[in-house]
């Protein structure tokens, strides 16, 4: 028989049969594996030597770390009377003990929230309040994943900054030490589509906003009071629209949201906060509030309307013209053409912007009437961006059949957007 050469056969070794053939080849491949098997012990003690020692390093630099996570999982687990010892455990860690409660609180439920965050207040006062740099990178940390925090875990973190403010002694870190960060978290809760978190949020509102003289925190406090008004709670939305209407707060154009809230009790604070705000609620923001369901609403409009200076003509054109029916809002153009001392261009110009395609037609084909060079910029308008192509052809349709030049703009100023 014909045998493989291997690389023991260049030795010159005789082979006579195929046993002695794979004998040798036993031998060969024995030999070969005794001496890896010393290479592998010897890597795997120079391993050993090495790494050991830099895993056991690393360890001891990341203990805070490590224990961190150890005891946030205890915490979780633990019953209500031993959950105050892990707190207080986490309260005496390093800086790093601060990275586990951030990551649990992105997942946490409305049972773990509260005890994170309670932890978090402790480690502050355990690094000397807001002070402390310690306190202050690990509130800029918190400040910048707050919108990865879960819904509960966002509002149990805005019970903390509320505590924050109202149990800290002056200045108030959160318009001091931690005014970044919390011009942050609030101008992010808006859109967070958390309801839940007006509720401690509005504390922190009613804390800062007469007192603060930094713009962008005020704004950012004002973007809250809106969004309570119109998400938050009835018991919220009411204490929002009392805020608003404080004369150190001067912000009661923002009540005019809850003119058509669905809680009557809501509407009826917001028909009183507007009433007498002349200069930042217009009359036009008043009149759909003739058609509430409430009578004592519809009162309260009734007479806010005519202590601006409307007279019952005035008062049933208003009525007429914010009319949910479109069919009723029509008859405004009949009162126009049986009272000719009714100013025609100040309710057309009103009509001309109507919901209703209908509506708007009809307002242009009496616009296109009257000899009123007042109108003509608004019929222009409508012939190049009225939301329905039909309108619009028809108002370029007049514009050429009426002869009536195309307003120019740049000339015109911002009368073309009345």
């Amino acid at each position: 028989m014909i045998l493989p050469i291997f690389p023991i056969q260049l030795l010159g070794l005789p082979f006579l049969t195929p046993k002695v053939y794979i004998s040798s080849i036993v031998v060969f491949l024995s030999h070969r594996l005794t001496k890896m098997l010393k290479t592998a012990r010897f890597v795997i003690t120079l391993a050993l030597v090495v790494c050991l020692p830099a895993l056991i390093g690393l360890g001891w630099w990341q203990r805070d770390y490590l224990m961190g996570w150890y005891l946030t999982d205890q915490l979780l687990k633990a019953e209500p009377q031993y959950k105050s010892h892990y707190i207080d455990a986490l309260a005496k860690l390093g800086e790093n003990a601060q990275y586990p409660l951030l990551d649990h609180l992105e997942k946490a439920t409305d049972a773990s929230a509260p005890d994170l965050t309670k932890a978090l207040g402790k480690m502050f006062d355990a690094w000397g309040g807001a002070p402390s740099p310690l306190s202050q990178q690990c509130f800029h940390h918190l400040a910048r994943r707050f919108t990865s925090f879960s819904a509960p875990a966002q509002t149990q973190t805005i019970e903390l900054l509320a505590s924050i403010s109202e149990n800290s002694p002056p200045p108030n870190p959160l318009t001091n030490d931690f005014l970044e960060g919390t011009k942050l978290i609030l101008g992010s809760l808006p859109e967070a589509n958390n309801p839940a978190a007006l509720v401690p949020a509005m504390k922190i509102v009613s804390q800062l906003i007469k007192t603060t003289t930094d713009k962008e925190l005020h704004s950012r406090l004002a973007g809250i009071m809106a969004k309570a008004i119109t998400d938050a709670p009835v018991n919220i939305k009411i204490q929002a629209i009392h805020l608003a209407i404080a004369p150190e707060v001067g912000l009661t154009e923002l009540s005019i949201a809850a003119l058509q809230d669905k809680n009557v009790e809501v509407r009826k604070v917001a028909i009183l906060a507007c009433a007498s705000a002349i200069e930042s609620v217009s009359v036009d923001s008043l009149l759909p509030s003739l058609h509430d369901s409430d009578s004592e609403i519809r009162a309260y409009c009734e007479s806010a309307l005519i202590a601006r200076g409307l007279n019952k003509e005035h008062l049933q054109l208003g009525k007429l013209l914010t009319d949910p029916r479109a069919s009723k809002r029509l008859e405004v153009l009949d009162s126009l053409m049986d009272d000719t001392e009714l100013d025609q261009s100040l309710w057309l110009r009103k009509l001309s912007h109507d919901s209703s395609p209908a509506v708007r037609v009809a307002a242009l084909r009496m616009m296109s009437l009257q000899e009123i060079p007042d109108l003509h910029d608004r019929i222009d308008q409508m012939s190049r961006s009225d939301p329905s192509k039909t309108v619009s052809d028809l108002a370029a349709f007049y514009l050429k059949s009426n002869k009536l030049k195309p307003v120019n703009y740049e000339t015109l100023g911002n009368s073309g957007n009345k």
